[in-house]
């Protein structure tokens, strides 16, 4: 390369600017540096996914578990009448969940309702009866999705039991357990005391 010489007596390239090769070479380290940033961004977006999911579903379980809690910690001693006008215990086990009569001591309309809790088609729904008395379940609240199946045992004097056989019709179990099973998930074991 021709070296020119400048009026104070110093010398640079005849052509200022950059060589094809110093301008591959700044290209390759942009491209490796635009790369690592492309990654990490990729995995940060990963990693945000799956914690919001992880987070929505312990959100939906501690909900389900208020609820829960509320449901049982609420039980009325009251017999009710089911749609067919057959007579109901105040707390009966399904195949898949259970039905109790309960309190609304905090709800605008002071009074009681009769729940039903169950597992229908991997939904864990909560439905309220429109009437105690000889009415359908009304309207479901899903409470947990992909919830593959469930267990329920209740406690009496006798300990765990995977039956409710009530001596009387106003008869409440000491406590609940569900054992929810999530499609892909580890079993979730909540116990519940239900009112005295």
């Amino acid at each position: 390369m021709r070296r020119a010489r400048t009026p104070n007596g110093f010398t640079h390239p005849a052509e200022a600017g950059f060589t094809l090769v110093e301008m591959l070479v700044s290209l390759l380290i942009f491209s490796i540096i635009a790369t690592i940033a492309t990654a990490m961004t990729a995995g940060a977006t990963r990693s945000f996914a799956a914690s919001s999911t992880a987070l929505s579903a312990i959100s939906d379980l501690d909900r389900t578990r208020s609820v829960l809690a509320a449901d049982l910690g609420q039980a009325a001693r009251r017999p009710s009448l089911a749609a067919d006008g057959s007579p109901m215990p105040a707390f009966t086990l399904t195949p898949d969940g259970f039905v109790l009569v309960r309190y609304r001591a905090g709800d605008v309309l002071p009074g009681i309702e009769k729940i039903s809790w169950g597992l229908v088609d991997g939904r864990l729904l909560r439905q309220p009866f429109p009437a105690i008395d000889g009415a359908p379940p009304g309207d479901a609240l899903v409470m947990l999705e992909g919830v593959s199946a469930v267990r329920i045992r209740v406690a009496d004097r006798g300990g765990w039991r995977d039956d409710w056989a009530p001596t009387s019709p106003e008869d409440l179990p000491k406590a609940v357990e569900l054992t929810l099973v999530r499609a892909g998930g580890v079993p979730v074991t909540l116990k519940f005391l239900v009112a005295a």
